[in-house]
């Protein structure tokens, strides 16, 4: 159980829906309780929570809880990354999605995602980088069906069907998939086939939702979990799912899987790219591995969860 002394919060006062500012305050209290001495910040914009998130250890704070969505968490991980003293980050949801704390996994309402940071440990996490562009991710960097769905769920329908957004987005491009000829290479491999999805996989498990995008992906092994699917038909497309929550059915060839510390992505024509859900352009892509770049608080399943992940 970690013991933290000096936190900073920081508040995304536009995520979700906008109701971090009215949690900040209850926040703030549940920290106080727990022994912790807190200074709160409200961001205005991505860059503070960059700059913050970067000079925290220098400033001497021990703990860093973002109330805000993935993309604020995600900015967060950014300025760690760069920073000389490493501190925790804690996610405490406040966005739409909120798609990170599944997979810590850590709950999404802000008193039990407190109990759950003091209850939980501190984990090293490898940060995916893409080298050409100079931006970070630590889900996933998703090319193709993944980044469509993403373009199609504006901020204006998360705000107001959430998670919602995002299944009638991925159950519209189920019926004008967009494939290409994909090449994908990685530490000596090489594929090139006609496929509609790439996935390059950090953190890769949602204990709660039984979903294994791959079989071993480990955000602490310094390398990315890669997924090429060439789905078709509807039958490819169940199929590759159970595969995923189950990953005890055959091997199916609709889809690639290896890992690498270093990929190249390249299609004809090209195809989107989406990274953490934020679309980032095009193909082509190429990317690597930070190993160990941030420290992230995670709940006291996530032990239990790893163990499953790997089994």
């Amino acid at each position: 159980m970690p013991a933290f002394q000096h936190g900073l919060l920081i508040v995304n006062p536009v995520s979700g829906t906008g109701f971090g500012p009215r949690y900040a305050e209850r926040v703030v209290r549940d920290l106080e309780r727990r022994g912790l001495r807190v200074e709160r910040r409200d961001s205005r914009g991505s860059e503070d929570i960059v700059t913050w998130s970067r000079e925290a250890g220098e400033q001497g704070f021990d703990l860093i809880c973002v109330l805000g969505g993935d993309g604020s968490l995600h900015e967060a991980v950014v300025g760690q990354v760069a920073a000389r003293r490493k501190v925790p980050l804690a996610h405490i949801a406040g966005g739409t999605a909120n798609v990170i704390p599944l997979t810590l996994p850590l709950p999404w309402f802000p008193g039990p995602a407190i109990a759950a940071v003091f209850q939980g440990q501190v984990c090293d996490f490898d940060v995916g980088y893409l080298t050409s562009r100079e931006r970070h991710f630590i889900l996933m960097a998703a090319v193709g069906y993944p980044a469509n769905i993403i373009k199609d769920s504006p901020r204006r329908l998360k705000n107001l069907f959430g998670l919602g957004t995002y299944v009638w987005a991925a159950v519209s491009n189920l019926f004008r998939r967009q494939s290409a000829f994909v090449t994908v290479e990685g530490d000596g491999i090489r594929f090139r086939r006609k496929a509609n999805t790439v996935l390059l996989t950090n953190i890769g498990l949602v204990p709660d939702l039984n979903l294994r995008v791959t079989p071993d992906t480990d955000p602490q092994d310094g390398r990315l979990d890669v997924t090429i699917i060439s789905s078709r038909t509807l039958w490819d497309i169940l199929t590759i799912l159970f595969r995923m929550l189950t990953w005890r059915s055959p091997r199916t060839p609709r889809m690639k899987h290896f890992q690498a510390s270093r990929v190249r992505i390249t299609a004809d024509p090209p195809l989107p790219v989406q990274i953490d859900g934020e679309m980032e352009g095009t193909t082509p892509l190429e990317a690597e591995v930070i190993p160990r770049a941030v420290k992230l608080v995670v709940g006291p399943r996530y032990e239990r969860a790893s163990r499953r992940q790997r089994g």
